[in-house]
């Protein structure tokens, strides 16, 4: 498992993108609250309630949006 921290431009902590082993990647903001999911076998992005947001990986405008 891997953790990427997203930063914003004062370098403050946003958020984390989390990778799990299965290859699916999980986005959490600084309080550690899920935001969404990144399936690479389906290729979509679904928020925390499983709804489809984006085609591709949209991890990353989560945690921005979540600011």
């Amino acid at each position: 498992m891997s953790r990427e921290t997203i930063k914003d431009r004062y370098q403050r902590t946003l958020g984390y993108i989390i990778t799990e082993n299965s290859g699916r990647q999980k986005a959490v903001d600084a309080g550690q609250r899920t935001l969404g999911y990144y399936y690479p076998q389906q290729d979509v992005t679904k928020d925390a309630g499983q709804r489809t947001i984006a085609h591709g990986n949209g991890l990353a405008s989560l945690i921005y949006d979540a600011e």
